[in-house]
């Protein structure tokens, strides 16, 4: 493991206090909140839970017999005339579903277009596929013609997401990533890397103003030319505490250590900000996102969003004619404009763009730097 030292402190405050007579349901504000930047560069979720100490829905259509908590599961759809049945806050109008407070925004959430969105116990996947063409490279510093290089990715990922005594959210996810490269032709480069990672997470639920989500994700990135070495270890970890004020506001602050080639520490921060059922504008880094509701097409919700982000990948190789074993690390930036489309047990995803300013260091010294070219992501996840 490589000497390096990441020290984050965090003071947050979340204080649950239910009688044994109510009930809470823990979510999340939206799926779109755990997209995640491709490969090696996990990034923050927002979890959210609703204190629901009230006995009266945020429309004030039914109240709920004394003693008990107000639950969204409760009643069926925008009617609450009957609490009997099961809302299910991931059907579309019309199937059962539908917006429970009558297009009132819940407090703590960011807005009402899908209904709350409840975190998904057990394990779900996710499968992403990308495909970037060739195009010319430069031998770096010497600016050399280095051919042509193109990337063929997938990533796969299953999360176990869990309840744990002390309320918090523990959330474990096994992951295995390929990246076919083709070229370039005049740099020594292998055909294919692999990583493999298991990302282990911990949140509380916001109960409060104040949540926090904390990460350690060990991994090993390689070629299978020989055996490994400490180069194809890798450990990252980060830290982000959130402060949401109101229902339109939610600030986050932290950082993360991704170690690669070179170690780094970035920003986990930025601002949510949604302004109504129809638009989210989330200024965060390394991802940013802005995402317009565009209405429900069968059983699911579309969006059309356009996206910001910053990734460095990194895996221990072995070049043609040279003894030593390597490590080579990708940096880029990519700008995609996409459309997404959710329901209740899947969601679908295909974007485009262009990737920018994509550089390979090698660790001993050298490295290219990759002419700025189109990038294309399919992805599912259930």
């Amino acid at each position: 493991m490589k000497a390096s030292l990441l020290c984050l402190t965090i003071v947050f405050s979340a204080v649950l206090n239910l009688n044994a007579a109510e009930v809470t349901t823990i979510y999340t504000p939206s799926e779109d909140f755990e997209e995640v930047i491709r490969g090696q560069s996990p990034p923050p979720t927002y979890e959210e839970t609703a204190p629901y100490g009230s006995n009266i829905p945020p429309n004030g259509s039914y109240t709920v017999p004394e003693g008990q908590a107000f639950d969204p599961n409760m009643g069926g759809g925008n009617l609450y005339g009957a609490p009997q049945g099961g809302y299910d806050p991931f059907l579309s109008p019309g199937m059962g579903g539908g917006d429970p407070y009558g297009g009132q925004g819940m407090p703590g959430y960011s807005g009402s277009v899908n209904g709350p969105q409840p975190y998904r116990f057990g394990w779900s996947s996710k499968y992403e596929f990308g495909f970037m063409p060739k195009v010319r490279t430069y031998v770096s510093p010497t600016g050399a013609n280095g051919g042509n290089f193109g990337v063929f990715e997938t990533d796969i990922d299953l999360t176990y997401t869990t309840p744990t005594k002390n309320g918090w959210i523990f959330a474990f996810s096994p992951e295995v990533d390929y990246r076919g490269w083709d070229g370039p032709q005049f740099i020594s480069l292998p055909g294919k890397g692999f990583r493999f990672a298991s990302d282990f997470q911990l949140s509380t639920p916001a109960n409060g103003l104040w949540s926090v989500q904390l990460g350690f994700t060990p991994a090993i990135g390689t070629d299978f030319g020989k055996s490994l070495s400490s180069d194809a270890w890798m450990f990252d970890a980060r830290a982000v505490l959130f402060f949401r004020p109101s229902n339109t506001w939610m600030f986050a602050a932290g950082a993360a250590y991704w170690d690669r080639v070179g170690d780094y520490v970035i920003p986990y921060a930025g601002i949510v900000w949604t302004p109504n059922d129809l638009w989210e504008v989330r200024a965060m880094f390394p991802k940013a996102r802005v995402s317009r509701f565009m209405g429900n097409v069968g059983d699911k919700s579309v969006w059309l969003y356009g996206s910001f982000e910053y990734d460095i990948e990194a895996f221990q190789i072995q070049q043609a004619g040279v003894n030593a074993r390597n490590q080579v690390e990708f940096k880029d930036y990519v700008m995609l404009l996409g459309v997404r489309g959710d329901s209740g047990c899947m969601s679908i995803f295909l974007e485009a763009g262009g990737i920018m300013k994509r550089e390979a260091d090698f660790k001993n010294g050298g490295g290219f730097d990759v002419k700025d070219g189109f990038i294309a992501r399919f992805g599912v996840q259930f």
